[in-house]
């Protein structure tokens, strides 16, 4: 049985793999102290309010919420398994070339989720509350997460970017160099970061709420009340940047880190990392409702056809930002990393989206399905999937 398509999810899904692309890319120098200008500045506040933690959020929601579609299509278990191991697969290649790998993850869960999705809304709620928890929880009793990569000062940032830059492993190393070290860390452990805000029981916790908004009939009431759900994105976004700001307030006032580590430490950090999750969750939940009911009501416009498009095809749309980026910023490539600002950053994140949106809209111009979801398909089915778009017959045909 064929699955059900909400053009609806795939332009959010094509708005979160931007926002997924835009803190990756921080990875490579533009989250360091040394970019202390004033619009580096400004772009590291934008990125680390609205985006960071938010978007694989905002991906892993919409994973869960496309589990539900597949099993109410009558998918069978071993389909579905079928499916998460070619993931798996994809995850293990991929994280070969990046350590932010997310697919792993993805398909481990995916799995977990194939046991208990038959529970009933309530256990899965409770569930997915109580993994939430794991973070803030095992942070306060367990606070020694191991080296920080964030310096202590300005001094200290440019001074590990200057070194970054010489003799660290993405800028001076070979690709043989970097695929022996990232294949130390495949596979993913899903509970092995348990003291961080994007820890793997945080995306399962993610999985298990938007499978469970799909299956109360949440896509169907969204769709017909569109106004509504946009005011309550509002409110959602007002509180979320209200506990964002508790966590600015907190991190000038009491030296609490998200990433780092919190000079008080104790009460003072599990404080901070409840705030932290508190918005994270709420601004998640905003950016849903906005650009759900955003791509209800202007369904016609260009840009959301366009987010379509990078969300049908989200799985190439995913590996292929790494095959650009990393020929951007790695040695053998071009060699950019640790010389980009957030400033900067923006922009190369920018114009890698706008270059994707133009190649999505040609591939499904000629094709049906994205280049590497027509290999997970063929994986999954076992046999060839229809790749081109059938010709048009004309009327005496």
């Amino acid at each position: 049985m064929a699955i059900k398509r909400y053009k609806e999810i795939d332009a959010v899904r094509g708005f979160a793999l931007f926002g997924v692309l835009l803190v990756n890319l921080y990875a490579f120098g533009a989250d360091s102290l040394a970019w202390d200008g004033s619009l580096d500045q400004l772009f590291w506040q934008i990125k680390h309010v609205l985006f960071e933690s938010k978007f694989w959020g905002l991906f892993s929601l919409l994973f869960g919420i496309s589990f539900w579609l597949q099993i109410r299509s009558a998918l069978k278990p071993w389909h579905l398994l079928r499916r998460y191991c070619a993931l798996m697969a994809f995850g293990c290649c991929h994280a070969l070339l990046f350590e932010g790998d997310i697919l792993m993850l993805y398909a481990e869960f995916g799995v977990l989720l194939l046991l208990f999705h038959k529970c009933s809304t309530r256990i899965l709620v409770v569930a997915a509350a109580t993994f939430l928890m794991v973070f803030p929880i095992g942070h306060y009793w367990v606070p020694d997460r191991g080296f920080s990569d964030q310096a202590s000062n300005i001094n200290q940032a440019q001074q590990w970017l200057e070194e970054d830059r010489e003799d660290g492993l993405y800028s001076a190393g070979s690709l043989s160099d970097i695929v022996a070290e990232h294949a130390s860390y495949i596979p993913e452990i899903p509970w092995q970061d348990y003291q961080w805000p994007d820890s793997g029981w945080a995306v399962f916790a993610l999985f298990l709420l938007g499978f469970c908004f799909a299956r109360e009939d949440g896509l169907q009431r969204f769709g017909q009340r569109p106004r509504v759900v946009s005011k309550a994105s509002f409110w959602m976004f007002l509180f979320g940047l209200g506990a964002m700001s508790i966590e600015a307030w907190m991190t000038h006032a009491v030296g609490y880190r998200i990433f780092g580590e919190t000079v008080s430490g104790g009460v003072t950090q599990f404080v901070g990392d409840l705030v932290f999750l508190l918005g994270t969750l709420s601004l998640t939940a905003a950016w849903f409702c906005l650009m759900y009911s955003f791509a209800t009501r202007c369904s016609h416009w260009w840009i959301v056809r366009a987010l379509e498009a990078v969300g049908r095809m989200s799985l190439t749309t995913y590996l292929s930002q790494t095959l650009i980026f990393t020929t951007l910023f790695y040695g053998y490539g071009l060699g950019w990393a640790y010389w980009l600002g957030p400033a900067a950053v923006t922009g190369v994140a920018l114009v890698i989206f706008m270059c994707q949106i133009l190649f999505a809209k040609f591939w499904f111009s000629v094709f049906v399905i994205g280049p590497f979801e027509w290999l997970w398909r063929l994986a999954t089915d076992l046999r060839l999937p229809a790749l081109r778009v059938a010709p048009r017959r004309g009327p005496n045909c």
